[in-house]
Formats: structure tokens, sequence, C-alpha cells
């Protein structure tokens, strides 16, 4: 894989992928993080993620031996934004209740503070990896 070769695209699907790996890794840590704040259906959300980050690799890898636009590579990046979604999604889905109750009548809870702190990073890199995947499929992986 010649670095020179690469395109925009390349380096924002290297980007995502990082982004990626560090929100699941916070997702998993805020669901970890106490006993009353675990995410239900914990094991779907972080298989969901390891798949989308190795759909994100595929589409890293795959214009370098196949070209800009090999079908393979765009699927894996639509399947990838959906997976990626559906982590962010049921991160903030599942802890609505538990913000509300933060910032209203149990602002004194420093654990659940601690799990907002983590989800609020862990929902940042995903939305910057979903936007820059979306931003990447746009562009061209390799130059040609």
């Amino acid at each position: 894989m010649n670095l020179k070769k690469q395109g925009i695209a390349f380096y924002l699907n290297v980007l995502a992928v990082i982004l990626s790996a560090v929100g699941l890794g916070l997702t998993i840590h805020s669901s970890t993080m106490t006993t009353d704040n675990v995410l239900l259906g914990f094991t779907t959300i972080v298989a969901a993620g390891v798949i989308g980050i190795v759909l994100e690799c595929v589409a890293v890898y795959l214009p370098n031996r196949m070209g800009n636009h090999d079908p393979i590579s765009a699927i894996s990046v639509l399947a990838s934004i959906a997976l990626l979604c559906y982590v962010f999604g049921q991160c903030i889905l599942q802890r609505i209740t538990m913000i509300a109750g933060l910032f209203s009548f149990n602002s004194g809870n420093t654990a659940g503070w601690q799990v907002f702190y983590v989800t609020v990073a862990a929902v940042a890199c995903l939305l910057v990896a979903i936007v820059l995947l979306i931003v990447g499929s746009f562009l061209k992986s390799v130059k040609e």
C-alpha cells in the first residue's frame, strides 16, 4: 500500500476507523462503570460496533486492490454507517432517562455524571466517524 497514491477518502476512512474504535471502547466503558447504568442488549451493541469497524477496514483496504469504484467497498461503507448509527442510537436512547434525572432531581449522582461524560465522549466520536464515512464516500480513495 503506497501512501503517496492514497486519496483523501483513504485518510478520512482511517480516521473514521480510529474514532469508531474509540467510540465503541467508550461505549463499553460507560456500560461497565456501574451496575445501575448497564446498556441493555450490550452484546448486540458491541457486536454491531465491531462488525462496523471491520467493514470500515474493508473500505480502507479494498480500493487499493480494486480501484475507486468497487461495489464491495461501497456496500461495506453503507453497512458500517448503518451499524454505527445503531450503536449511536442505542447509546443515546438508553441514557435519556438517566440524563433527564441528572439535570432535574438527581443532580448529586456522581456516578451518573461520570457515565454521562463518558457517554457524551462516545457519542461524539461515533457521530464524527459517521460523518467522516459519509464525506469519504463521495471522494476518491486512490489517486489515479
